[in-house]
């Protein structure tokens, strides 16, 4: 399937200009609607962590449609150079990391991230699959993406054409075990986190002090527990 170049195509053609530059040491790749800005807001908090105001960066997700995508908290760097940017505040002892939901569901993020930051440490919150599409189908609705509410129909109905490429706005987000195995191609089996939302929801705390852990950090420092984005009716 082929997928327009990305940001990442332009931006690594031109050798040296970030070299200065450091990359981020963790990704939170998704999914939306399962705890991750949860978890990045609690995360953040920690004084050996440092992850940037703009949530969703969202730079390696290129081959999305953007429509589909949730509205960003600020505007999207456009080049390599502007990604790195992001984490110029960054303490030098600091773990850097970032949370771009989109990235779990993207064919290309996995490899792309991996060409940038062979290290990189992965995180991914996976929702049981109807309770996640009715979460989907209320926030596609809070954003006008989807108009239908009824969320049969809306099923029924869900296939995008981009570019001769074909999208699926529900079934294409819970294709989990293709998701991940992008990623463990990628990466080694070591270097991927894989967490459960129904776990998160029951223990905050101890789910994050499980992702302390595996990002190498202090794990005992307080935990306060957070709930974001909560699913409503539209």
């Amino acid at each position: 399937m082929a997928f327009e170049s990305t940001p990442l195509d332009s931006a690594l053609s031109s050798a040296g200009e970030t070299a200065h530059k450091r990359v981020p040491d963790f990704f939170i790749v998704g999914h939306h609607k399962s705890g991750t800005t949860a978890l990045y807001n609690m995360l953040r908090r920690h004084p050996q962590i440092y992850m940037p105001d703009l949530k969703e960066p969202k730079f390696f997700a290129g081959d999305l449609p953007a429509r589909l995508e949730p509205p960003s908290s600020g505007r999207l760097p456009a080049t390599l150079e502007e990604y790195l940017a992001l984490f110029d505040d960054a303490g030098p002892d600091q773990r850097m990391g970032e949370a771009s939901p989109s990235y779990l569901r993207s064919r290309t993020a996995a490899g792309e991230i991996a060409e940038v930051q062979p290290a990189a440490k992965i995180i991914a919150i996976l929702r049981e699959p109807a309770s996640f599409v009715r979460s989907l189908h209320l926030q596609l609705l809070q954003s006008h993406v989807e108009t239908d509410t009824d969320l049969r129909r809306a099923l029924a109905a869900e296939a995008l054409t981009r570019q001769g490429s074909e999208f699926r706005r529900y079934s294409d987000h819970v294709q989990y075990v293709e998701q991940l195995r992008r990623y463990h191609e990628a990466f080694s089996p070591a270097q991927v986190l894989v967490l459960i939302y129904d776990d998160f929801r029951r223990d905050n705390e101890a789910t994050v002090r499980t992702v302390l852990r595996f990002l190498d950090v202090d794990d005992s420092a307080p935990i306060e527990a957070l709930e974001s984005n909560p699913t409503i009716r539209v």
